[in-house]
């Protein structure tokens, strides 16, 4: 009888240790594991309590798991003043998928303000969706995603009448974001 109770101590406790390195891998692993693993995983991990910038916010409270229906915050104008700033041809903004160097600033200055943890979890809901045209902002709920609209209006106006350098400059101060001051043209 001694025996049994010492070896169901054991698994309730290798069991416990399971579970603390699959909270672990959930919270920490890298995203392209995330993604291989089927949606059960990546629902039990917007399930975890994630601290967002904000302290308070778990991930399942920013991100839906279905796109909302397009409805465009960065405008023809706005993408003009980038090309402008970037001194590029306005024309290469006139493409539906713009250049490399767009995406990058999206990333570097656009969602950089709402942090990494929502920025993964966004690319993962978008595979996960199989929604590969949509844009990041469609997952994001109400308040992130008008949170994205002042955030692009606020880099348009900053844009205005600079140079790539100063606007990285003023904006990276201003928000207290470390910007790498390229993008690969």
């Amino acid at each position: 009888m001694k025996n049994k109770t010492g070896e169901q101590k054991r698994i309730i406790e290798v069991q416990k240790e399971f579970e603390k390195q699959r909270v672990q891998e959930l919270l920490f692993g890298p995203e392209i594991e995330i993604l291989t693993k089927q949606s059960d995983i990546f629902l039990d991990r917007m399930l975890l309590e994630i601290e967002l910038r904000d302290g308070k916010s778990k991930i399942s409270d920013v991100i839906m798991l279905e796109p909302r229906i397009y409805e465009a915050i960065f405008h023809k104008i706005w993408f003009y003043r980038l090309a402008d700033m970037l001194g590029v041809p306005r024309s290469v903004m006139d493409k539906y998928v713009k250049p490399k160097y767009v995406r990058e600033f999206f990333i570097k200055f656009v969602y950089a303000r709402l942090g990494y943890k929502v920025l993964r979890e966004l690319k993962a809901a978008r595979k996960l969706a199989q929604a590969h045209n949509a844009k990041l902002f469609q997952f994001l709920k109400d308040e992130y995603y008008k949170l994205i609209e002042m955030i692009a209006i606020h880099i348009y106006e900053e844009m205005e009448g600079k140079d790539f350098k100063q606007f990285v400059d003023s904006y990276s101060t201003k928000n207290k974001l470390p910007i790498q001051q390229t993008l690969s043209f």
